[in-house]
Formats: C-alpha cells, sequence, structure tokens
C-alpha cells in the first residue's frame, strides 16, 4: 500500500523544472532541498482510502492504466520516497510517466554516436550530455566534430548561442571535497573536447563528476531541446562492444530533463534557456522517415557499414587466431527472430505513449552493501524477478553478482519461471575477485548451478546462461581479449514489461538511469533485436550442471575459471579497481 505521504508527492504539481524557472542562477542543488527538504525521514504508512491498485496508478501520469506486473514493481519502487523523496533522482510528479520509441540502436558504439552527433547538429538552443567515461577516441571525435558544426550553423543563422551542459566521471583528489568539479577549459582539448575558439556559437559548461570512493557517476544519456531523449549503455570511447540505445519523445523526456538538472546540481552559468519554457507534446507522434530526426536512416545501407566495420575487425581478429564466421545459419532465436534480420537500428513501428517509470540510483560513496530497498533501481530489478510468472530475460553486462540478483534468480527458478541469462565471459574478471565485489560471472554461474543441483528439484532446468557470442564469432571469446563483448543492459519480465538504461546488475555504489517500460509490442522488438544482432542464443550456451562452456568437439572455453580466486589475483583485482576510481581503467 502507498502511503497518503508519498500519493502527495506523486500528485503534486512541484518539481525541480518548476523550482528553477524560478531562480535559474540558483544553485540546484539548494532549490531541491528547499522544495523537498531532502533529509532522511520516516513516514507513518497511513494508507489512502482508496484502493491500493488505483493508487499506484494515480501516482503517475500514465497514458491508461498500466499492467499488473508494471503496477506491482511501480508500487514498491514508490516506497522509496518514504523517507526520500528523491530517491529516484527526479521530482516525484515525473517518476510515472508516459513517452513513445521512434528508434533503438543495437550495435557498436560509433553507431550510437553518430546518432548523438545527428541530434546535435540539429539543436536549436540546448543540450545536456552525460556519460560515465569521455576518452579521446573515435567516438568522441564524431561528437566533437558535430559540435563545430552546429556552432558554424549557429553562427550562420545569427542566432543566440546554445548552451550546452557535459559531464563525466574522471576521479580527482578535489572531489573528497566537492564531487562535481567544473573542468577548465583549457584542459578540454586533453579528452578531445573542441576549444572554445573552434565552437564559438555554443556555450560549453563541463563538469567532472564523481562521489569518493566507490560512488561512480555511470549514467549515459542526452537530452536535446527539452524535446528528445537518449539512454544508452556506452560511454564515449572505443570499445569493442554491441551497446544499446532508445530515443525517446514525450513526457519521458520532462522525467529525464528533470534528473539532469538535479545531477548537474550546481548553479548553471549560463543557465538553459528553455528551462522557462514547457513543451508541447503532438497529438500523434511521427515515425520512421516522417520523423525529422530519423530521416538519415537507411537501415539497409547502415546494417551493410556495420557488417563491414566487423570485417575489418575479423581480419585483425584472423591475423591474431580468431576464427570468424563466414556465414550465419538460418536457425531460430529467442521470440522467433533469425540471426539473418541483423539489423542495428531498429525503427519502431507507430505507436501512441506507453506507459513508462524512470527507475534510478543515486551515487554511494561509502564501501559495503546497504540501502537496496531504498533506491528504485535495485527495487524494480528485485520486484520483476519476484513477480515474475513465466519468463524473465537479462542481458546484463559486464556483470551478475550482486547478492540479492543473485537470490532473485534461484528464487524465480525454483518457482517454475524461466530465467535466461545473456553475459560476458570474463568482463572486468580482475576487480570482480576482490572481497565484496560478487565474483566472476563464471564463480557465479557455476555457483548457481551446482546449487540448485543440490536442492535436488529439477530447478536448475529453468536456468538458460548464455556467454555472449558476436555475430561474427561461432563461439564465446574472453572479454579480457578486448576483442568482442557484450555491453547492453536490459531485463524484460513476462514478455510484458522491460528494465533499460545504463544499471549494471552489481548494483551498490553507482548512480544509473534506467527506463521500466510496460509494451510486449517493444519487448518482443527488442528481444527480437538482441538476438538478431548477435550469435549468443546460437553458440553460448553453457553447460547446466556446472556452468562451463563446452564445443561439440569437447573444447572448453573459460577465463578466470569458476574456482576461487588465489589471493595474489585478489591483489591484482584490487590494483585494478583503484585505477578505475582514479579514471584510468574503464566501466
Amino acid at each position: 500500500m502507498v502511503s497518503r505521504h508519498v500519493f502527495e508527492l506523486c500528485t503534486s504539481p512541484n518539481t525541480l523544472i518548476a523550482a528553477l524557472e524560478k531562480a535559474p542562477d540558483q544553485p540546484i542543488s539548494k532549490l531541491a532541498s528547499r522544495l523537498f527538504n531532502t533529509a532522511n525521514k520516516e513516514h507513518p504508512n497511513v494508507p489512502s482510502s482508496r484502493d491500493g491498485p488505483d493508487l499506484v496508478a494515480k501516482c503517475g501520469n500514465f497514458p491508461y492504466r498500466p499492467s499488473g506486473i508494471f503496477l506491482q514493481i511501480y508500487n514498491d519502487v514508490l516506497h522509496t520516497l518514504d523517507t526520500n523523496p528523491l530517491a529516484g533522482l527526479v521530482s516525484p510528479p515525473l517518476l510515472g510517466t508516459s513517452g513513445v520509441v521512434p528508434l533503438s540502436i543495437i550495435s557498436v558504439i560509433p553507431d550510437i554516436m553518430k546518432h548523438y552527433a545527428n541530434l546535435i547538429v540539429r539543436a536549436e538552443a540546448e543540450i545536456i550530455l552525460a556519460t560515465n567515461y569521455w576518452e579521446l577516441s573515435q567516438s568522441s571525435g564524431i561528437i566533437a566534430d558535430s559540435l563545430r558544426e552546429l556552432s558554424k550553423s549557429v553562427e550562420a543563422r545569427g542566432g543566440e548561442k546554445v548552451v550546452m551542459k557535459l559531464m563525466y566521471d574522471r576521479g580527482n583528489l578535489k572531489q573528497a571535497v566537492k564531487h562535481r568539479i567544473l573542468v577548465d577549459p583549457a584542459y578540454w582539448g586533453r579528452v578531445g573536447l573542441p576549444s572554445e575558439d573552434e565552437i564559438p556559437g555554443i556555450s560549453l559548461e563541463v563538469v567532472n563528476y564523481h562521489h569518493p570512493l566507490l560512488g561512480t557517476f555511470h549514467a549515459k544519456y542526452l537530452v536535446v531541446d527539452r524535446r528528445v531523449a537518449c539512454l544508452n549503455s556506452n560511454n564515449v570511447q572505443d570499445r569493442p562492444n554491441v551497446e544499446m540505445m532508445v530515443h525517446l519523445e514525450g513526457p519521458i523526456v520532462e522525467s529525464i530533463y528533470d534528473m539532469a538538472l538535479l545531477t548537474w546540481s550546481n548553479a548553471m552559468s549560463p543557465p538553459l534557456p528553455l528551462v522557462s519554457k514547457s513543451p508541447k507534446y503532438p497529438a500523434v507522434y511521427k515515425f520512421q522517415k516522417h520523423n525529422e530526426d530519423l530521416k538519415y536512416i537507411d537501415p539497409e545501407a547502415m546494417s551493410e557499414a556495420t557488417r563491414a566495420y566487423l570485417q575489418g575487425q575479423c581480419a585483425v581478429n584472423e591475423a591474431q587466431g580468431i576464427q570468424p564466421i563466414a556465414t550465419v545459419p538460418e536457425e531460430r532465436c529467442h521470440n522467433g527472430g533469425t540471426s539473418s534480420d541483423f539489423c542495428p537500428h531498429i525503427l519502431h513501428k507507430p505507436h501512441d505513449p506507453v506507459p513508462i517509470a524512470i527507475v534510478n540510483r543515486s551515487p554511494k560513496g561509502r564501501p559495503g552493501h546497504y540501502q537496496v530497498h531504498k533506491n528504485p533501481q535495485d527495487v524494480a530489478w528485485l520486484s520483476a524477478v519476484r513477480y515474475a510468472q513465466k519468463s524473465v530475460f537479462m542481458s546484463s553486462n559486464p556483470n551478475v553478482n550482486a547478492s540479492p540478483i543473485v537470490s532473485g534468480v534461484l528464487d524465480a527458478c525454483r518457482r517454475g519461471v524461466r530465467v535466461t541469462l545473456y553475459l560476458d565471459l570474463g568482463f572486468n574478471d580482475q576487480s570482480e575477485i576482490i572481497p565484496f565485489q560478487g565474483g566472476t560471472n563464471e564463480e557465479v554461474v557455476h555457483k548457481m548451478y551446482t546449487t540448485l543441483h543440490s536442492e535436488g528439484n529439477g530447478a536448475e532446468k529453468h536456468l538458460e546462461v548464455f556467454w555472449y557470442t558476436a555475430i561474427d564469432q561461432i563461439k564465446p571469446l574472453s572479454a579480457a581479449l578486448k576483442k568482442r563483448n557484450c555491453h547492453v543492459k536490459f531485463m524484460a519480465v513476462d514478455d510484458q514489461i522491460a528494465i533499460l538504461g545504463s544499471g549494471n546488475q552489481s548494483w551498490f555504489h553507482s548512480q544509473e538511469v534506467n527506463i521500466m517500460v510496460d509494451s510486449p509490442e517493444l519487448v518482443s522488438t527488442w528481444l527480437r533485436a538482441l538476438d538478431a544482432n548477435q550469435n549468443t542464443r546460437l553458440y553460448g550456451r553453457v553447460s547446466d550442471i556446472d556452468g562451463v562452456w563446452r564445443g561439440n568437439d569437447g573444447e572448453v572455453i573459460q577465463a578466470s575459471g569458476v574456482a576461487a580466486s588465489s589471493f595474489i589475483k585478489r591483489l591484482k583485482g584490487l590494483w585494478t579497481l583503484m585505477r578505475r576510481i582514479s579514471g584510468s581503467g574503464r566501466f
């Protein structure tokens, strides 16, 4: 049952955006504190006189009554607001909302960065871009070039400067005192950003954000002109990863905008020009070639370009003894797709707005596992697995090793729910083996299977684990080779709801941004596309006896192995973790 306190929070007109409109020069953190009095307080769980599910549905601005499982999960998420109204890193009235998804991209990082660039060059007033890791790379070059092009357009049209806010995380000792540090323009060139002289048509502020020790800023998003937002799994860097991005329109953009303001926290100089201009939503949204932001996309040509990109990587791999696959077999994949449907750009069919909840997590710097039930992201994941009746699908990379989700997966299997996990073999093993990190994927998967087998109830037959296998491969590769990795973060439950964004299933410390979408049509499309753009289901299945991958010829592929890690390995892992905190590693 949702408390009266939470109901009043979610149905009030008070949002951070509205407060900033009245005081655009003020520090955002002070406005948030005054508006929501964010000091943790216990509120009595006094239920409203309304019926439970109806009350939950009224705590969001949904286009219609969401599904039963969506409302169950959302109910649990709402409880996190009882002690902290900003537990979800968004104003409570914007936690439950709606929107459309005209485009998804499941592909290599350059494909996603090119979509970012297309939106950036079309910006008219403002841009907010956030990423965990900004690295001097081809990807950062794509963004930098788009900023130069935008600046030229602004000067040519003679308008006001476009205001841009950029946030990333590169650990700095100064963050022990102040978590958000303004980056001097003299430093921009070191990470591949244009100098101020190169972009006279843009007013750019850059902030480096980290919450020591372990509170990584891990969110990745783009908001342009308060009308379109992108959420994605990738950082701005070059990695051999398959990633996922969704392009969002409608009221969900306002929720992400509000979250971005709260995350920025500092006073903005200059302020965002559109903060005082409420968006207007169309009666009918535009899709595919009718959407101006998507007209540049030719799915067939772009699929061929991505194939060529992968083939270029294959040539390097062959020279190193890594065997590519020449042709893709016509075998059935999850949800009826075939691997020959390879298409990185998914132009979704026209659809009306669907219910969406934003389920984020704020950063926690202190070491240790705590507050699992006090943030919407972790609560949404646990509740989704708990309430599943038929199926749970998780493409969760790099790792699934947090004890709460591992326990949840085992309990779901015991209930007869089919749980399918697509995981990376060997990703971040050195840092995952240190104490309290949860262990490597191999260790966790091995333990899950042996636990279920030892119980003797046959529950292990409901657990299907696959190591990621790239579209051009016939067997998994260890992520330690840095040749083929999957970095997608996606969960689907009962083919009804999906949770996707930046959040890894390692849970406890980083700031994340995710959405929960209630639409069987979108879920079906995403599941089909995930399988079509990789060979994981065809070739990645591990043994349901011990969790080890074995080929038809008896070949065994492992990374760190399933045995417990040695003391020396754990010391190396600690060194890797320290490098990541200081900004020299990767997430």
